[in-house]
């Protein structure tokens, strides 16, 4: 396999390039770039990873990155074992190509005449019974206005609709908690970041970050299919509020104490509770990259140059990345966006992301951690 090596190198040397300087304008490590030039694919993890560094660099090259792939594939079944016949696929009988021409109009007719029929004998029906529900369902929602409803000290219990807001002042200052989102799940905009909370769940929110909470919610009815409905809460304010400090009940779940992290956590966001973080990556070269939320959903594919991915977490993030030079890292929570520190050409990263509780200030932060 001798012809892919050579001419990347003589390619390379004819424009008078050096192998660092390939390696930091391409982001591919320079063991995979002499591994490439001497056909040596042992030290890559996976095929894929030849198949991905070999298209960067002939683009990087001038070469035809097709052309390339294509005859590295042939020379690989060259050099298989199996049979040339086990390797080549069978011929089977085919139609000649104006029959096949003929048959697929006919088909295709035939299919026509099929739609138009069930089109009149049912689907006509059936659009005019939606825009009649889709026109109701707007005049439903023309009728009513966003509401605000101001908490005092007794206790509020009302049914909400998204827009509507609670309005509640603290010593001098009034602070507001918006209604984003209904279902499946109540979502509230709050000064300390958005509180998710499901159906009887309770929450208590610091606004003032005074340690102290100020106001307690709880969802007693909700429909998880139905945002119209609304959402039935019961809230307390002041002192009706029980004792303790503020809760993070609404599906966000701290993971260790400070105490339990490493010193090279880096913290990215500090306050009186935790909230929901977003994760935005904007890909600047070909990486594999695996990204895991909360403990559950783990997701992997390959990212091609200008790719975007946008992941979002409740408790916090595991994230893999082949390439940590390759792609530019956000988290965004609570209104703020921080930008995460890129890492060496070719470098594997592995980093949490995650909630910590401060024993001595009894306050949350989110931090991030290489993982060994």
């Amino acid at each position: 396999m001798n012809e892919i090596g050579k001419l990347l190198t003589e390619t390379r040397i004819k424009r008078d390039l050096e192998l660092d300087q390939v390696a930091r304008e391409t982001n591919i490590a320079k063991r995979y770039l002499e591994a490439l030039e001497q056909d040596d694919y042992s030290v890559f993890p996976a095929e894929p990873y030849v198949l991905g560094f070999l298209r960067n660099y002939c683009e990087y090259l001038d070469l035809d990155p097709e052309e390339m792939i294509n005859l590295y594939k042939q020379i690989k079944i060259q050099e298989s074992s199996l049979p040339p016949d086990a390797l080549l696929q069978k011929r089977s009988f085919s139609f000649s190509r104006p029959l096949l021409i003929g048959l697929g109009v006919l088909a295709a007719i035939a299919l026509m005449a099929v739609l138009v029929f069930f089109a009149l004998k049912s689907w006509i029906p059936a659009i005019r019974n939606r825009k009649q529900q889709e026109n109701s369902k707007i005049e439903r929602i023309e009728k009513r206005e966003a509401k605000i409803y101001e908490l005092g000290e007794s206790k509020f219990e009302e049914r909400v609709f998204e827009q509507d807001s609670l309005k509640l002042r603290i010593e001098d200052r009034e602070y507001t908690i918006e209604v984003e989102k209904i279902s499946p799940r109540l979502n509230l905009k709050t000064s300390a970041g958005t509180q998710v909370i499901s159906l009887g769940q309770t929450v208590k929110i610091d606004l003032n970050d005074d340690l102290t909470a100020d106001i307690e919610i709880t969802v007693e009815d909700i429909d998880k299919n139905n945002s119209e409905v609304g959402a039935l809460i019961s809230v307390l304010t002041g002192s009706n509020v029980s004792e303790g400090a503020p809760t993070v009940e609404s599906d966000v779940v701290v993971s260790d104490s400070e105490s339990a992290v490493s010193s090279a956590s880096k913290v990215l966001f500090e306050s009186g509770s935790a909230y929901p973080v977003v994760l935005n990556a904007t890909f600047r070269g070909y990486c594999l990259f695996r990204h895991e939320a909360d403990k559950a959903n783990r997701e992997e594919r390959y990212y091609q140059k200008a790719e975007q991915l946008t992941v979002q977490a409740n408790n916090g993030l595991r994230i893999w990345a082949s390439n940590g030079n390759a792609v530019k890292l956000q988290v965004v929570a609570g209104g703020k966006t921080v930008d995460l520190e890129v890492s060496r050409p070719g470098e594997v990263i592995v980093k949490d992301l995650k909630w910590i509780r401060d024993d001595q200030t009894k306050r949350f932060k989110f931090i991030v951690v290489d993982v060994d």
